[in-house]
């Protein structure tokens, strides 16, 4: 009965083992991919803040075309224009704190707390009105192929009477006189263009198609991870202890060989792990992510990978550290209580016979 107790036990300790390590990885997957701070400082890393012009222009140039009553002046500034002009006018730091209110609301909705994402225009528009905007206009124009005789002609009218722009390149006297129809017009624009973008809408949102309801699944699975191991520890303690002594060594084994497997795992699986996320990325992730930041969310992944690991491998050095400390603590009493067995040595008689 005794050799069963012990052949079970083993096979609890091996699937503790097995099942510690998975869970190990697999809490801190749900902990840091589903966290808004895991990917602003994969941005930091890997210096995607300096992307945010793109981005914006992409989702400013996708938003005025699909609003059929925007503007016809907007519509005729092309995406590469929109994004010289953010470039232009927002400086670093502004990209920064966009970037960082884009990541917070998509992981908002992702988590539950709002039912979409966007981005804030407003910083853009408040530096649009000014010097700074008539300046970006003028660049924009002076990137346009030159004006044909008749938009010069329209110019000269609008300069006048304050008529719309003419997005062409006239000569650079004209292009000063035309300063305040600029002004004007940037005044129309400003007041056009809407105070933020939607990057994931929220008609699915409390609809049996929302595709958070199976992410939300998954998650709560993951969480529930390390009960997993927790069993298998259950089942070796009541198959196997007996004693302080069992406790300490049919506990520190599995624990040790658990924190050096994850420490490994840590230090080495982080392109194997890239890669799983890039699969699931490509196969789960585009319904849950905006398509303009789809690309950028995939260059991250060595950068998320790395921050998954790392508490995987604090956890893993700690577990190990303590299994150790077990088996030594086992080992000290064992000899100790040898000792306390054996029977002292019989006293030599020194007499003579």
């Amino acid at each position: 009965m005794r050799t069963l107790g012990k052949i079970l036990a083993g096979i609890c300790a091996v699937l503790f083992v097995i099942t510690g390590v998975a869970a190990m990885l697999l809490f801190n997957i749900e902990g840091k991919v589903f966290s808004a701070d895991t990917y602003k400082q994969a941005f930091e890393n890997q210096k995607l803040y300096d992307r945010m012009p793109g981005v914006l222009a992409t989702a400013l140039s996708n938003s005025i075309a699909e609003d059929e009553n925007a503007a016809s002046y907007l519509k005729a500034i092309s995406k590469d224009d929109w994004e010289r002009s953010i470039s232009s006018l927002l400086p670093p730091e502004e990209l920064k704190a966009l970037a960082i209110g884009s990541l917070d609301s998509i992981f908002d909705y992702l988590n539950g707390k709002t039912d979409s994402a966007a981005i804030s225009l407003l910083p853009f528009k408040r530096h649009m009105v000014g010097d700074s905007g008539v300046n970006a206009i003028k660049q924009i124009l002076r990137l346009q192929p030159d004006c044909t005789s008749e938009q010069l002609l329209q110019m000269g009218l609008g300069l006048i009477t304050g008529g719309d722009l003419i997005f062409c390149s006239p000569p650079e006297d004209i292009l000063e006189l035309m300063t305040p129809v600029i002004e004007t017009q940037l005044q129309f624009m400003t007041l056009g263009l809407p105070d933020e973008v939607t990057l994931i809408p929220g008609k699915l949102s409390d609809t049996p198609n929302d595709p958070r309801l199976k992410l939300d699944g998954a998650r709560v699975l993951l969480k529930l991870t390390p009960l997993v191991p927790l069993v298998f520890l259950f089942g070796l303690t009541i198959f196997a202890v007996r004693s302080l002594i069992n406790w300490l060594k049919w506990w520190g084994w599995p624990f040790m060989i658990t924190g050096v497997i994850s420490l490994f795992v840590a230090l080495l699986g982080a392109s194997t792990l890239g890669f799983l996320i890039q699969r699931i990325i490509q196969n789960r992730g585009s319904g849950l992510m905006p398509p303009i930041l789809f690309s950028t969310f995939r260059e991250t992944i060595s950068a998320i990978a790395q921050q998954i690991l790392k508490p995987v491998g604090i956890e893993g050095l700690i577990l190990a550290l303590i299994g150790l400390a077990m088996i030594i603590f086992a080992s000290y009493i064992f000899k100790k209580k040898k000792t306390k067995e054996s029977p002292a040595p019989a006293a030599v008689d020194g007499g003579i016979p």
